[in-house]
């Protein structure tokens, strides 16, 4: 069994703005590096880079990934702007696949293209006009950033049209961007590496898109040549109830099943049952159910059998529900 980690109870770490610290402002105080060594191997500092540390355990890679950003924007001191999926992790909205490793920034005035283990640099966007937080009492705000419909759009080049998509659809939802932003921004990168089939991918966003999974789902739904209409709301014994998407002239309600909300052990047997009644409830309207799961979205030829399977043994659909 291994030694509980000591503490180190006499250092007084100073103020962390945003919970962030650098080597600089800790050698400032008298902190030396073999006590900062002490620190991270008790837990009271966590190093996010080199010179930079955390005065808090990250939550989860998320997190560690804002905490990262912010030290990152300190050190280059207003030369870049948060950019790409680090702007939209910051800005509390989902992405897919990007890669939480390294913070991305774009350039304000010069042309360098860098990458770093911890930093991706990327050059200066002609018209491209960064923002910089309004000082206010309190802990500096961070910045400089790029207008979020830019991260957004840029999102897609580095990390997939998916990614893109994805945090478009929860940023529309949010009511933080527009359609209209969106394709002002595409504009703003036109001739960039991964720009058309981003901007074919933020062609079919749409904020009822409620979590990652309809989102792809809707994309893979509109793949197979399927017109849906999502979170149609059905009228049941139950009272008004909710369907991700309505296969459009049918009868047919397709449901996104994240597993998720059934994974609490205090709660999962209720959220089953509730389920359960909901779609009892939906079907004793004459509605048929299908639902795809997260390793479905990567079977197209399974939900598309699905799919075609329950149109045909549904009701057919009722001209005043169209």
């Amino acid at each position: 069994m291994s030694a509980p980690r000591r503490v180190q109870p006499d250092v007084d770490l100073p103020y962390a703005a945003r919970d962030v610290l650098s080597a600089a402002e800790l050698a400032r105080h008298g902190i030396d590096s073999h006590q900062v060594r002490r620190l991270v191997r008790c837990g009271r500092l966590h190093r996010l880079c080199t010179g930079w540390y955390a005065t808090r355990c990250p939550e989860d890679a998320v997190d560690r990934h804002v905490l990262l950003a912010r030290a990152v924007l300190r050190q280059l001191d207003g030369r870049a702007a948060l950019s790409h999926h680090s702007l939209v992790v910051l800005a509390g909205l989902p992405v897919w696949r990007a890669d939480l490793s390294a913070v991305h920034v774009t350039r304000v005035a010069d042309q360098v293209t860098r990458r770093r283990p911890h930093v991706v640099s990327h050059s200066a966007v002609p018209g491209l006009v960064p923002t910089t937080p309004a000082p206010q009492p309190g802990p500096p705000a961070v910045g400089p950033l790029v207008p979020l419909a830019v991260a957004v759009v840029q999102t897609g080049l580095v990390a997939g049209s998916m990614d893109a998509a994805i945090c478009a659809d929860a940023a529309l939802r949010c009511g933080l961007v527009t359609a209209g932003s969106l394709r002002e921004a595409a504009a703003l990168l036109s001739g960039h590496r991964g720009i058309r089939a981003t901007v074919a991918a933020l062609e079919r966003c749409d904020g009822r898109h409620e979590s990652p999974g309809e989102t792809r789902l809707a994309h893979l739904l509109a793949d197979l040549g399927l017109s849906v209409t999502p979170q149609l709301e059905v009228a049941t014994r139950l009272g008004t109830r909710r369907a991700d998407f309505r296969i459009d002239g049918t009868r047919v309600l397709i449901e996104f099943d994240g597993k998720v909300k059934y994974t609490d052990p205090r709660h999962g047997g209720d959220v089953l049952w509730q389920e359960k009644r909901r779609q009892d409830a939906l079907e004793d309207e004459g509605w048929t159910v299908v639902r795809v799961t997260w390793s479905d979205l990567d079977r197209p030829e399974v939900v598309w059998n699905r799919i075609r399977a329950a149109i045909s043994r549904s009701r057919p659909s009722d001209p005043a529900a169209r």
